[in-house]
């Protein structure tokens, strides 16, 4: 296949994909009630409690979204925020209970839809789109493949 059709067929099929599996899910992120964004700073939260200078720059945004993001979490009750013990300049933000159900009942949601969808393919391929996706996921994490962010690289 010729890589400009390769492309145009992607582009219909990726919003069709998207809302495919969203009609199996159910939950916080599907209603709308936080955004990937915020699914995001939960999953690295879960992992480990950290600093909004941090946590801004594991998800790529600035401080002043970051802390956005963070408010709509305090308001739903998924995260805290706390002073650091060793420099009361610095805020510490964890996640809550609550916002570890979140994230364990999305993943969950996720990989039954993911086995009930792929358990109708064959193993073979499953495992060729599982190689092929992979690769690709390589692809996108290859720095200098990146374009500039918004604003970056122009002169000042």
């Amino acid at each position: 296949m010729e890589l400009q059709q390769f492309g145009r067929r992607m582009i219909e099929l990726l919003p069709q994909l998207v809302r495919g599996f969203a009609r199996y899910e159910h939950n916080y992120l599907s209603r709308g009630e936080i955004t990937l964004p915020q699914l995001w700073a939960l999953e690295q939260l879960n992992r480990s409690s950290c600093c909004m200078h941090e946590l801004a720059r594991l998800l790529g945004i600035s401080r002043p979204a970051a802390t956005g993001l963070i408010d709509r979490l305090l308001a739903q009750e998924m995260v805290r925020r706390e002073d650091d013990p060793e420099d009361r300049r610095m805020v510490r933000v964890s996640i809550t209970a609550k916002g570890r159900r979140v994230v364990k009942t999305i993943w969950e949601q996720k990989r039954r839809m993911i086995v009930d969808v792929f358990g109708r393919i064959s193993p073979d391929d499953r495992a060729q789109y599982l190689a092929t996706v992979e690769q690709v996921v390589r692809i996108l994490g290859e720095k200098e493949l990146l374009p500039p962010r918004h604003g970056a690289g122009k002169p000042a």
